[in-house]
């Protein structure tokens, strides 16, 4: 059975259409110039990449080497486990930043060793200056314990004088060297430049950065270890447990305020005692201390704000 289409449907058979890639001759030209055949000349035409089909090979290679390569860095080494954490990314193999944890409370000395009661401010300092400079250290007990053995031993739990810090600085291996019962700034920058250390009795008030104006505090002792880079003397209180920077006028009046309202006061520098008896530091102390007067140096706050927390 056949079916007659329409001429406007028929599809004419057309005739290949030879397309010479540019820059090459034609088949007969080339055929003429080698002496070969037409169908061989086609044949290693068509065989030949075109610029195009060239540049396209050229990618298609770079792309296979480039992908071998970023496979090569990031294979593990011969022997090492898929999950090294050296091939891990993203955070979980991200550097750990290290806790935060651990630090003393703004304004807190880890070396001012805090006052535990009302009134041993002075075994304080006797401790705290051990610790510098004498045989603190070396004694097994903890601050608190060594505190409470001072006071028992050489006052009457009211207060500390001058001659018996002293005494107590004897017991933890230092001693008094020079005594003024003024704030002499001469005397103390000059221990403070060759490694000594001052216990000075002030009025609690001038001090005490808590306190209001115009309030009238206690006697109380201190210890004078450095001054910083403004020339403020490093003042260690064992009432609030901090470091804090005074100017020297401003130590020099709370040293005339203790003596105005309290009738005792100044400063009195402290050494090792290495090499001397506890008996010969105290003695030769004990001489030097009375310039202080004999006042009570006791603590400038309420036994409530002090804590059992030295150790």
């Amino acid at each position: 059975m056949s079916v007659s289409l329409p001429s406007n449907l028929l599809r004419s058979i057309l005739s290949r259409v030879e397309v010479t890639p540019p820059g090459q001759p034609s088949p007969e030209a080339a055929a003429q110039q080698v002496g070969l055949s037409q169908d061989q000349v086609v044949a290693g035409v068509e065989s030949t990449a075109t610029p195009v089909q060239a540049e396209q090979a050229t990618d298609a290679f770079a792309a296979e080497a480039l992908t071998q390569t970023w496979a090569n860095r990031f294979q593990p080494a011969a022997g090492a486990p898929l999950d090294d954490s050296s091939f891990r990314v993203g955070l979980a193999g991200a550097p750990q930043a290290p806790e935060i944890g651990g630090w003393d409370d703004v304004g807190k000395d880890p070396d001012v060793i805090q006052q535990t009661k009302e009134n041993n401010c002075g075994s304080a300092v006797a401790v705290m200056l051990g610790n510098e400079l004498g045989t603190s250290k070396t004694q097994p007990e903890s601050n608190t314990q060594k505190m409470d053995a001072l006071e028992s031993r050489f006052t009457d739990g009211k207060g500390t004088t001058p001659h018996e810090l002293s005494n107590m600085l004897a017991n933890q291996g230092a001693k008094v060297t020079q005594t003024s019962s003024t704030l002499d700034k001469g005397v103390l920058d000059q221990a403070l430049s060759g490694g000594g250390k001052a216990a000075v009795m002030v009025d609690s008030s001038v001090v005490d950065p808590t306190a209001k104006g115009g309030e009238t505090g206690r006697a109380h002792w201190v210890t004078v270890e450095g001054k910083d880079d403004q020339g403020r003397y490093l003042v260690k209180d064992p009432s609030t447990g901090k470091n804090v920077a005074v100017d020297a006028d401003k130590l020099a009046n709370a040293v005339d305020k203790s003596w105005e309202q309290h009738q005792g006061g100044g400063m009195m520098i402290v050494e090792s005692a290495q090499g001397a008896s506890e008996a010969q530091a105290a003695q030769e102390g004990g001489e030097k201390a009375v310039a202080l007067g004999n006042t009570d140096g006791g603590g400038s706050r309420a036994m409530g704000n002090f804590g059992r927390e030295s150790s």
